[in-house]
Parts: C-alpha cells; sequence; structure tokens
C-alpha cells in the first residue's frame, strides 16, 4: 500500500468510506469518482482526496486516469472464479498450520462469529462474517504474510457479493453446516477432518459462484 500523507488522518478516513463503498458495491465498476464531490463531502481540499485515491488505487480498487476522473476497477468474472482457486490453495496451508496453536478462545470466537451468521438476513453482513469466521480460524497459523494474502482474495469476494448472495434459506443452511462441521473438527484438533470439511466448502462455494455466474450470463 502507499505510504499515507499525514492530513490528521483525513485521507484514511475517505480511504476506508469510499473502500466500503467499493465493496459493498454502491460504488460500482466502471462508475467515475468526482474528486470534487469527495472533497465537499469531507469538507476537506482535493490533497488528501487525491492521497485517499492513490491508496485505494494500490489495493487495485481504482484506476487512475491521467486528465479523466478516477475510474473503479472492474473484476471479470474468470478474476472471481480465480479468486476462488486461490483461496482453495492458500487457506488449507493456513489452517493446517493454525490447527496446533488453536486455543479455547479462538474456538469460542469463530462460534461466536458462526452464530450472528446464522441470525444474519443482510447478504453484505453474512459476507463479512464469512470473512471473520475464516480468519479467526486460521490467525493461529503464525504467518502473517499468508494472511495478508488470503484477506485479499476476501476482498475480492467480497466485491462480488451480488453474485455470492446466498439466495434462499437452504443455502444458508448449507453454508452455516459446513461452516460448523469445519469448526468441530478444529476444536477436536482432528488436521485430516477440518481440512477435507474446509476443501469441500471452498469447492462447493466456486460451483455456486460458476452457477451465479451462468445464470447472470
Amino acid at each position: 500500500m502507499s505510504t499515507v500523507i499525514d492530513f490528521g488522518g483525513v485521507p484514511s478516513e475517505i480511504y476506508r468510506s469510499l473502500r466500503e463503498r467499493i465493496l459493498k458495491g454502491e460504488l460500482k465498476s466502471g462508475s467515475q469518482i468526482k474528486i470534487g464531490a469527495v472533497a465537499d463531502e469531507f469538507g476537506v481540499s482535493i490533497i488528501p482526496v487525491r492521497e485517499a485515491l492513490r491508496m485505494l488505487e494500490a489495493d487495485h480498487l481504482v484506476e487512475i486516469i491521467p486528465r479523466r476522473s478516477p475510474v473503479v476497477s472492474g473484476l471479470a468474472p474468470e478474476e472471481v472464479l480465480e479468486i476462488g482457486q486461490i483461496r482453495l490453495a492458500l487457506e488449507p496451508v493456513a489452517l493446517a498450520a493454525a490447527i496446533p496453536h488453536m486455543s479455547k478462545k479462538t474456538i469460542q470466537d469463530a462460534g461466536a462469529v458462526l452464530e450472528r451468521y446464522g441470525q444474519s438476513t443482510d447478504p453484505w453482513q453474512q459476507v463479512e462474517l464469512n470473512r471473520r469466521f475464516h480468519l479467526t480460524l486460521y490467525e493461529p497459523c503464525g504467518m502473517p504474510r499468508l494472511l495478508r494474502l488470503i484477506s485479499d482474495q476476501y476482498d475480492g469476494m467480497t466485491r462480488c457479493a451480488q453474485v455470492m448472495v446466498i439466495r434462499s434459506t437452504k443455502d444458508i443452511d448449507k453454508s452455516l453446516s459446513e461452516h460448523k462441521a469445519i469448526l468441530r473438527a478444529c476444536k477436536a484438533k482432528n488436521a485430516d477432518v477440518a481440512l477435507s470439511k474446509l476443501r469441500v466448502h471452498l469447492e462447493s462455494s466456486i460451483e455456486r459462484l460458476r452457477e451465479e455466474m451462468t445464470v447472470a450470463e
């Protein structure tokens, strides 16, 4: 990520706000971001807005084009599936390394996230809670670089929330059941079962994405 110039924290505030709007889909791929309008919204000059946009460009969320308004970067369907395959490659590595170091608190925290996930009817919240559940389990792996790579993939998946939305109670129940199976295996320190359940869950997610994109075509 680009170095943040100190404007009293304003660039970071603008960055976080625009990033959330992009990830939620409020700012669609291809839409322009009017620098002057953002500056007016936050009551600042255009300088911290430009800094925030450079930070978003470093995250590959915005494309800065000379003499034109910055544009929200697109995410093609094949990129969505690629993200799924990257998750399938990386997450079992993190989970395998994390299981021996999981504490009771890790299991409790992940369980609390799952409880909220099962009660949620908000697609954005479901995506965020799914992310939090997985990263809570992986955190004890002790590999911060790997965790950053995995977290980056979730940013991409969050941008596709309109594709990923769990559309029925049956889908919610299926996803929740898969998560609970992973958590039970982690609690029992059964790495083989946990990894098997995780791979099934990730492969199921990839297949659902394929189906959703086929319907959308």
